[in-house]
């Protein structure tokens, strides 16, 4: 059985993060390859480069070291909480490889063993998240001649003009590319790539039934509304709270901060990766600011709004654009009116249906490259 090594973001204590690439290892499986994840850990995804970051986050932080130690303090509880649960995913579901790498010279001396090697989803290529480009995301170490391709790669954004002429030059080793969003195969049809397809996120192309099959009962007898709010939006909140009232309804925000308790509702806090998707699926309604919260609201056939982000929205206007539901987008101005109309599913379904035949299409092609090799 040949082997397919991945390289994705998985270690970044992020439900979509992990989800998605237990996604694409069951992907390959399925068409037959054995996959690994390249345990590759930059400080970006540990709790020491996240208390690093802490004092980018606002001014008075940067500027106050005894309220910056507060703040280091109070988050460290909420980081040791994530770690605790996405480790215990990802060493359950996920083929990691055995040894962890901390660099891209890491990788280059030591490079894993495989048949290819893939650049995997989330927003992998999106130097505005990594801090830069990232060489190790372009599998910068692997051998010259190396059969390379990605899969549902995401940018997340436009490529800054300086940046153009090193992603280009790193493109080149790839034989098959697929990215997320229409905007990544644009940025880089502009960079004269011009066979670049588009897919599914992973977390997408497998149908429902994988992800019920994950899913905790844990909330399936109570009566709720769910939130997700990764960017602390006051207009999510207090339109989730108004729903929640005006149906009888029991809030939960899901967090990965303590901290947040203080919010609207009642904190789910860092639920295990199998009990925040069975919150998406029991709930009554969901309340989102996520790409992947968004996606599995869709899978689980929900009543559902997204609050676009302000620097990070493309990803959900993307794919609600694309299932023709952009009225499930907001920038803020929603009713409960909004929330309640009917969602056309069977439609939907139909429409991920076609997709995930393209996805599969340009999967075996790029299977059956690799099985000639």
């Amino acid at each position: 059985m040949k082997k397919i090594e991945n390289i994705t973001i998985h270690r970044n204590c992020n439900y979509g993060s992990v989800l998605q690439t237990y996604a694409t290892q069951v992907t390959f499986e399925e068409l037959g390859f054995e996959c690994e994840t390249i345990d590759f850990i930059r400080e970006l995804d540990t709790k020491r480069g996240a208390l690093k970051r802490l004092k980018k986050k606002s001014k008075k932080l940067a500027s106050n070291p005894i309220l910056l130690a507060g703040a280091k303090a109070v988050m460290l509880i909420s980081y040791l909480k994530k770690e605790k649960t996405f480790n215990a995913f990802l060493s359950n579901h996920v083929n990691l490889s055995q040894k962890a790498y901390h660099s891209n010279q890491e990788l280059k001396d030591n490079i894993p063993n495989a048949d290819a090697y893939c650049t995997g989803s989330d927003q992998i290529w999106n130097s505005f998240w990594n801090e830069g480009v990232e060489p190790a995301y372009y599998l910068d170490f692997v051998p010259e001649g190396a059969f390379c391709f990605s899969y549902a790669s995401s940018i997340g954004q436009k490529i800054a003009d300086s940046e153009k002429n090193t992603i280009s030059a790193q493109l080149k080793k790839y034989s098959y590319l697929s990215v997320r969003e229409s905007q990544s195969v644009k940025s880089l049809n502009d960079l004269g790539y011009e066979n670049v397809v588009q897919v599914l996120d992973p977390t997408l192309y497998r149908t429902n039934e994988v992800w019920d099959r994950l899913a905790s009962n844990k909330f399936k007898n109570r009566k709720f509304v769910v939130t997700y709010n990764l960017h602390h939006d006051k207009t999510l909140d207090s339109y989730a709270q108004k729903l929640a009232q005006a149906k009888g309804l029991e809030l939960l925000n899901i967090s990965y901060n303590w901290h947040d308790i203080i919010r609207p509702g009642k904190l789910v806090w860092c639920p295990s990766v199998e009990e925040y998707l069975g919150l998406i699926r029991d709930a009554e309604y969901v309340i989102a600011d996520s790409f992947h919260a968004t996606a599995f609201s869709i899978q689980f056939h929900k009543k559902f709004i997204s609050f676009y982000p302000e620097k990070a929205s493309m990803r959900i206007r993307d794919i609600l654009s694309k299932l023709d539901i952009p009225q499930r987008g907001t920038e803020g101005e929603v009713t409960i009116r909004d929330i309640e109309k009917d969602i056309d599913y069977e439609t939907i379904d139909k429409k991920l249906n076609a997709y995930r035949v393209q996805d599969k299409a340009y999967l075996e092609k790029v299977c059956n490259s690799l099985r000639i090799e």
